[in-house]
């Protein structure tokens, strides 16, 4: 399931663990501050991909993966820093911010997204590790940004009106 690229998907998935479902229809604010935010943070890694095109476990020892369809398609795709944990460690992130209270959950989802990425075969540790570091740092310089600043409390007004109702 956590192979999944697209924000849409990935929303669905993170629902669980923040504690509501999150949808364009459902949730409109949270998943602008998302989209927003993951096609910012993810830029951090493209960059180091194209410079390294370090070589993927899987095509390194001649083995196979969990995921055999993706195999031919990512082979051409470096594997530092690790994409998928770029984007899921992006969506904590942002997640967190609107429901702290979700934190732990939210943050274990994310780490186990990315440690599915090397227990599949796509990924180094390393590559895993990186990503989140990246984030990490790239994550903290949005909040310079005030279209980030005003999106964000968009979401968790939208967050706390949804909860509101919930009880």
């Amino acid at each position: 399931a956590q192979a999944v690229e697209t924000i849409e998907d990935m929303a669905k998935l993170f629902s669980e663990p923040f504690g509501m479902e999150i949808s364009a229809k459902k949730t409109p604010a949270i998943m602008n501050v998302i989209e927003r935010g993951i096609r910012t943070l993810k830029q951090v890694g493209s960059l180091p991909k194209r410079h390294y095109m370090r070589r993927r476990p899987y095509d390194r020892f001649n083995d196979s993966t969990l995921v055999p369809a993706e195999e031919e398609r990512l082979r051409t795709n470096g594997s530092y820093p690790s994409g998928h944990t770029v984007r899921a460690w992006s969506m904590a992130l942002l997640l967190v911010e609107v429901n702290p209270a979700a934190q732990d959950a939210l943050l274990k989802y994310a780490y186990e997204w990315g440690q599915s990425r090397v227990i599949a075969g796509f990924h180094w540790q390393s590559d895993v590790d990186a990503s989140k570091v990246l984030v990490s740092a790239a994550f903290a310089s949005l909040h310079n940004d005030e279209t980030f600043l005003a999106d964000m409390k968009k979401a968790r007004a939208e967050f706390k009106k949804l909860s509101a109702k919930k009880k």
